[in-house]
Protein backbone atom coordinates (compact mmCIF):
# COMPACT_ATOMS: atom_id res chain seq x y z
CA UNK A 1 0.00 0.00 0.00
CA UNK A 2 1.45 3.21 -0.85
CA UNK A 3 1.35 6.20 1.35
CA UNK A 4 0.70 10.01 0.32
CA UNK A 5 3.43 12.28 0.87
CA UNK A 6 3.60 14.41 3.70
CA UNK A 7 6.18 17.19 2.79
CA UNK A 8 8.41 18.02 -0.19
CA UNK A 9 11.83 16.13 2.37
CA UNK A 10 10.31 12.64 1.52
CA UNK A 11 10.99 13.59 -2.42
CA UNK A 12 14.61 13.85 -4.48
CA UNK A 13 15.71 17.31 -4.77
CA UNK A 14 15.34 16.67 -8.06
CA UNK A 15 11.54 16.15 -7.78
CA UNK A 16 11.77 19.03 -5.55
CA UNK A 17 13.01 21.10 -8.11
CA UNK A 18 10.63 19.47 -11.13
CA UNK A 19 7.48 20.45 -8.59
CA UNK A 20 8.03 24.09 -8.04
CA UNK A 21 8.75 24.82 -11.68
CA UNK A 22 5.81 23.04 -12.16
CA UNK A 23 3.84 25.26 -9.78
CA UNK A 24 5.46 28.18 -11.15
CA UNK A 25 4.92 27.43 -14.27
CA UNK A 26 1.11 27.20 -13.19
CA UNK A 27 0.60 30.39 -11.67
CA UNK A 28 2.53 32.26 -14.94
CA UNK A 29 0.02 30.42 -17.00
CA UNK A 30 -2.86 31.24 -14.94
CA UNK A 31 -1.71 35.13 -14.19
CA UNK A 32 -2.45 35.08 -18.14
CA UNK A 33 -6.02 34.18 -17.93
CA UNK A 34 -6.26 36.44 -15.29
CA UNK A 35 -4.84 39.51 -17.16
CA UNK A 36 -7.66 38.57 -19.63
CA UNK A 37 -9.99 38.71 -17.18
CA UNK A 38 -9.07 42.21 -16.24
CA UNK A 39 -7.99 40.77 -12.84
CA UNK A 40 -4.93 43.15 -12.97
CA UNK A 41 -3.94 42.82 -9.13
CA UNK A 42 -3.81 39.10 -9.00
CA UNK A 43 -2.43 38.66 -12.63
CA UNK A 44 0.78 40.60 -11.35
CA UNK A 45 1.22 39.05 -7.89
CA UNK A 46 0.98 35.71 -9.64
CA UNK A 47 3.23 36.38 -12.27
CA UNK A 48 5.70 37.92 -9.85
CA UNK A 49 5.67 34.91 -7.50
CA UNK A 50 5.65 32.04 -10.65
CA UNK A 51 9.31 34.16 -11.95
CA UNK A 52 10.19 34.53 -9.25
CA UNK A 53 10.05 31.03 -7.75
CA UNK A 54 11.17 29.83 -11.39
CA UNK A 55 14.43 31.53 -10.96
CA UNK A 56 15.26 30.47 -7.22
CA UNK A 57 13.67 26.49 -8.06
CA UNK A 58 17.25 24.58 -7.87
CA UNK A 59 18.62 26.20 -4.96
CA UNK A 60 15.79 26.33 -3.08
CA UNK A 61 15.11 22.26 -3.85
CA UNK A 62 18.63 21.63 -3.14
CA UNK A 63 19.45 23.77 -0.28
CA UNK A 64 16.69 24.42 1.89
CA UNK A 65 14.24 22.17 2.49
CA UNK A 66 11.89 23.83 4.37
CA UNK A 67 11.86 27.85 2.63
CA UNK A 68 10.68 25.33 -0.46
CA UNK A 69 7.88 24.18 1.36
CA UNK A 70 6.70 27.15 2.17
CA UNK A 71 6.98 28.88 -0.80
CA UNK A 72 5.15 25.53 -2.31
CA UNK A 73 2.44 26.08 -0.16
CA UNK A 74 2.20 29.94 -0.69
CA UNK A 75 1.94 29.10 -4.69
CA UNK A 76 -0.63 26.36 -3.62
CA UNK A 77 -3.17 29.27 -1.81
CA UNK A 78 -2.43 31.44 -4.85
CA UNK A 79 -3.49 29.05 -7.11
CA UNK A 80 -6.53 28.35 -5.04
CA UNK A 81 -7.60 31.93 -4.86
CA UNK A 82 -6.83 31.85 -8.34
CA UNK A 83 -9.76 29.34 -8.86
CA UNK A 84 -12.25 31.23 -6.46
CA UNK A 85 -12.21 34.18 -8.50
CA UNK A 86 -11.62 32.66 -11.87
CA UNK A 87 -14.08 29.24 -11.18
CA UNK A 88 -14.98 29.06 -15.14
CA UNK A 89 -11.18 28.49 -15.84
CA UNK A 90 -11.06 25.13 -17.39
CA UNK A 91 -8.86 22.58 -15.37
CA UNK A 92 -9.70 19.52 -17.33
CA UNK A 93 -8.46 18.51 -20.82
CA UNK A 94 -9.96 20.53 -23.57
CA UNK A 95 -10.69 19.39 -27.52
CA UNK A 96 -9.27 21.92 -29.45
Amino acid sequence: METALHSLAEISALERQAMLERLAGTLVRNAQWAANEGDDGLEMVMISVGKAIMSVADDLAHCDVALAEDVASRALTLIATFHCRHPHYPTGPAVH
